[in-house]
């Protein structure tokens, strides 16, 4: 670090770079609301459309149907368009196909409101972490993505509560559309907000100055852009990748089925599924963010650079194969403490994840199609998730298996963690 920089550096800069951070928490927040929906309302919604399990399964895997394979052209696109036109675009139309849900007349057409939301939801995370990039310096980073990532958990507890409560209050139309309003204020607010920190006329000089200087690890710009051919050569990416699915595969099975499960194999009612689901995000959402502070805390500078942050993906990996054990407890309360464990570790994952890649990253420029990359893996797997369960469901009249399957791919995504990500992406090793 120069000497201009250490002076920089010592200045208290003040936080009204958070303001960013607040906007896309709020953004993931409305983001997994709006996924909760249907999720919430599935009990209803089999009674209405005369579902089989298998028929459920399919209708909530299917925004991810548009969603999976739009993850590596909508980081690229990012990266084109901005941060800030993708964030105004992409959430009024996920916000639009939400309310457009509640319109619905027959399975074939919430089927399609629900692929224009995963349509309009792909550049989320891979805008996120360009954003951290342009506002987060490098000793917050994970901080400021446990910001952003707790809000899925946040967004699954509000929505949970919520609409649970909604569906008796105004029903399930109704639901659909109050939910998709929320998106459109949000768009107003981040189009007020949202600069780059060299255009943000809020943003106080000095921290300005300081944020510019502490931005960007030793080898990493933020004016190179890296060839796609590049990227997709780095065993890191694909070890990225690859921990990414197996990871996401327990918040997928989560996200669609943990209200149904609750109904079904605890025998609950939707309104106390949706207060049990809303606990456990609730929770997780919290612990998410102190185990950011905590991986900020005990990663120097130097083991950020060195890529080490790889260890802590590993560990909160471990951690979150404990849901595997749900089934197999009596006690609710256990139940609850167990899932709400698992899923702020697979939440701080992704945290790390989204961080380790930019971290290892030489071309800052690039850091949406790397992220979209690595996203595109996470949610190949997450497509399977909620139509395997249905499978495994309908086959044997329980979840355990699904539980158990989850698990053991948790145990996998560690082990490749381990193995495949120790070299910089497009840098010397």
């Amino acid at each position: 670090m120069s000497a201009s920089t250490e002076r920089v550096a010592s200045v208290a800069p003040g936080h009204k770079r958070y303001i960013v951070f607040a906007l896309l928490f709020a953004m993931t927040l409305i983001n997994y609301f709006d996924r909760t929906v249907l999720a919430i309302a599935m009990p209803v919604l089999r009674n209405v459309f005369a579902l089989s399990p298998v028929a459920a399964g399919y209708l909530l895997s299917s925004f991810i149907w548009t969603y999976a394979p739009m993850q590596l052209p909508a980081g690229m696109i990012l990266d084109r368009w901005g941060t800030r036109k993708t964030g105004a675009i992409c959430l009024g139309f996920w916000s639009l196909a939400t309310a457009a849900a509640g319109l619905a007349f027959s399975f074939s057409t919430l089927f399609a409101s629900r692929l224009a939301l995963g349509l309009g939801e792909s550049p989320t995370f891979p805008l996120g972490a360009r954003a951290v990039r342009e506002w987060g310096t490098v000793k917050e980073r994970a901080y400021a993505m446990s910001i952003f990532a707790s809000g899925p958990a946040f967004g699954t507890a509000f929505g949970a509560i919520v609409i649970a409560w909604l569906l008796g209050v105004v029903g399930w139309r109704m639901s659909f559309v109050l939910s998709g309003a929320m998106g459109l204020v949000w768009v107003a607010l981040w189009l007020t907000y949202f600069r780059h920190p060299e255009e943000a006329r809020w943003l106080p000089a000095a921290e300005r100055e300081y944020l510019l200087a502490e931005r960007s690890p030793g080898g990493a710009t933020d004016t190179a852009a890296m060839p796609l051919a590049t990227l997709l050569a780095s065993r890191t990416m694909w070890g990225l990748f690859i921990t990414q699915g197996c990871v996401n595969y327990t918040q997928y099975l989560f996200l669609t089925w943990l209200p149904s499960y609750l109904v079904q194999s605890r025998g609950l009612d939707i309104l106390k599924s949706g207060l049990d689901t809303g606990i456990c995000y609730l929770g997780a959402g919290v612990l998410t963010i102190l185990f950011g502070r905590i991986c900020d805390h005990l990663l120097t500078p130097a083991a950020v650079a060195a890529g080490k942050r790889r260890y802590a993906v590993v560990i909160l990996a471990l951690g979150a194969a404990v849901m595997a054990f749900a089934p197999f407890v009596s006690s609710q309360a256990v139940l609850l403490t167990l899932i709400m464990v698992s899923l702020a570790c697979v939440q701080s994952v992704f945290v790390n994840t989204y961080s380790l890649t930019n971290d290892l990253l030489h071309a800052g420029r690039s850091i949406g199609t790397a992220v979209g990359f690595v996203q595109l893996g996470g949610n190949i797997f997450g497509l399977a998730a909620p139509i395997c369960t249905g499978y495994i469901v309908a086959g044997t009249g329980s979840f355990t298996s699904a539980f158990l399957l989850a698990g053991a791919l948790l145990v996998i995504g560690a082990g490749v963690m381990l193995g495949m990500t120790r070299q910089p992406i497009g840098g010397a090793a």
